[in-house]
């Protein structure tokens, strides 16, 4: 696996008219576009309208739900341990692997479902992530993966104290390649969204009405401090990644989501890349 070390943090919001986008290729050196936001806040509507966008450019372009979920559970599985099982041989991963799970039982989480179902969550991505990697594959845009893990680890968490930051596993998995796009929606806007669909695939959706309140409130804070880490000074175990915030209010469709998101990732690796032009302006 490629434990690449994690480039500085730049966080941009989405402004101007997303007409004037430019060109819209995207710089050499960018491999994962993942979408980060709760649940319902429309990650997977702009993920696949920017893969349009991304390929009517010229891009050629993977577009991923790493949890496979249009599969059966036993095809999901089966999926996930071809991309696990083989890596557990290389030490760099199985060392990632422990410290994966270490993380998630020190967090406490409230059943050990929860615990097996996150810590397997984390390692399928991370997996699939080397595996692209490896084959030297096309720029990949993801709607659930890293971050969709660990907002499912705090969801459940019991907010113990852990051995090391999330952050630090984020550095050790590598993500010097990716831009991490927070679609930023109040509460409001994604229950209501959510509420709309047809599905039932959210756990927020399926839970009974005594317990959505607090649930969707652990979600929110859960989503919050993620979003002020990713966003914060680096420390001295970690170093936060690339993130572009692209702020969504109800009228905005996903084709102008999915616009400003092409804006806001240019902005944030430019800015990442040249950060002397950056203070000029």
């Amino acid at each position: 696996m490629d434990l690449t070390p994690m480039a500085s943090k730049q966080h941009e919001s989405a402004v101007g008219d997303p007409q004037c986008v430019g060109v819209p290729i995207l710089p050499t050196g960018i491999r994962f576009i993942e979408f980060f936001g709760l649940p319902g806040i429309g990650k997977t509507a702009a993920s696949s309208v920017l893969a349009a966008r991304l390929r009517q450019g010229g891009s050629i372009v993977d577009e991923k739900r790493t949890t496979w979920g249009s599969k059966p559970l036993i095809a999901r599985q089966l999926r996930r341990a071809r991309l696990v099982l083989p890596r557990l041989f290389d030490r760099k991963f199985r060392s990632l692997a422990v410290r994966t799970a270490r993380f998630v039982a020190q967090g406490g989480q409230e059943s050990p479902i929860d615990f097996v179902r996150w810590t397997w969550h984390l390692w399928s991505v991370a997996a699939y992530i080397s595996e692209e990697r490896s084959r030297g594959a096309p720029v990949t845009i993801l709607d659930e993966g890293l971050m969709q893990g660990f907002w499912s680890v705090f969801l459940k968490s019991r907010h113990r104290r852990t051995s090391e930051h999330w952050l630090d596993i984020l550095s050790a998995i590598g993500v010097d390649d990716f831009v991490f796009v927070n679609l930023c929606g109040v509460i409001d806007l994604a229950q209501d969204r959510l509420d709309g669909r047809g599905d039932r695939a959210s756990r927020l959706q399926r839970a009974v009405p005594d317990d959505r309140v607090n649930l969707w409130i652990n979600a929110d804070r859960a989503y919050l401090m993620m979003a002020a880490d990713l966003c914060g000074p680096p420390k001295a175990t970690h170093r936060t990644p690339t993130v572009a915030t692209v702020d969504v209010n109800p009228s905005m469709s996903p084709e102008l989501v999915a616009d400003k998101t092409l804006q806001a990732v240019h902005l944030a690796y430019h800015n990442r890349h040249h950060p002397a032009d950056s203070q000029r302006r």
